[in-house]
């Protein structure tokens, strides 16, 4: 069965190790991380699981890593055949139109945010414009959802952002509230046609999966995708861990695994 992971971090060598303790300090997760993010370390893990491609990215902490983040990602992929590049922007970012110009005309299609760790909350007046220029030109967003210590992502600000923008595609990470598996609060997002979600970071990081089922059953079965959230979890354990899944009706293994992020990623055939 082929297999896409469509969510994972990748850092440079000399500074991944320090990023990826970071990502476990902030959340607080149950364990130590499986992996440190490395590239040579993630290509090796795909290759032991026996998974096709992965989605990787990273997160621009301040509007000046922009650029360097995503001339990063793309020599890493160009190297990789197995990586398929996702950029990232910042709120505070104002050479976005020629960056977005830059990603396209080198084959980067996908944008990631991360409002936890980039200081800015999701439906940003600032981010608007990005968004515009985004669905203009038929790129997709990728966004970490969900704390609930703080306000700054979630249902309440990816619900604007969406509908402000219909062609939009945006991919609700973490089933669309991280931390908060509360049905009512992901139903609303579920309804529109622009929102897609992954399985990351959810299925292993709590022990009642009931919550999560029902939430799961919320999505057009169509939108849901395979991601690992790569170093925290372990790729080759998460694709062991998803196909155990007693998955609800309407819902097919190989769609989530590879077909639906392969039809959503219409740019090539994967």
């Amino acid at each position: 069965m082929r297999v896409i992971d469509m969510h994972t971090h990748i850092f440079p060598d000399k500074v991944a190790r320090k990023a990826t303790l970071n990502v476990v300090d902030y959340f607080g997760l149950p364990e130590p991380p499986n992996h440190f993010g490395t590239v040579d370390e993630l290509t090796a893990v795909l290759d032991d699981a026996g998974i096709d491609y992965a989605v990787v990215f990273s997160a621009a902490t301040t509007p000046h890593q922009v650029e360097g983040v995503n001339r990063y990602i793309l020599e890493e992929t160009r190297l990789h055949r197995k990586l398929i590049p996702c950029g990232t922007l910042h709120a505070g970012y104002e050479g976005y139109k020629d960056e977005l110009r830059w990603m396209r005309e080198h084959g980067i299609f996908g944008v990631k945010i991360h409002p936890e760790f980039q200081h800015f909350v999701l439906d940003d007046e600032r981010l608007f414009p990005m968004f515009e220029e985004m669905e203009r030109n038929d790129m997709f967003l990728i966004a970490h959802m969900g704390d609930p210590r703080v306000n700054v992502s979630g249902p309440r600000r990816l619900l604007p952002v969406a509908r402000t923008f219909p062609r939009l595609r945006c991919v609700a990470a973490h089933l669309g509230n991280w931390g908060d598996w509360d049905v009512e609060k992901v139903r609303p997002m579920t309804k529109l046609e622009n929102i897609y979600t992954d399985i990351s970071s959810s299925f292993s990081y709590v022990t009642d999966h009931g919550p999560l089922y029902e939430i799961l059953r919320e999505y057009d079965p169509s939108h849901v995708f395979f991601g690992s959230d790569y170093p925290i979890w372990c790729p080759k354990k998460e694709l062991k861990k998803a196909m155990a899944l007693h998955l609800p009706d309407g819902f097919r293994l190989e769609d989530i695994l590879f077909n639906n992020f392969a039809r959503f990623y219409h740019y090539r055939d994967l």
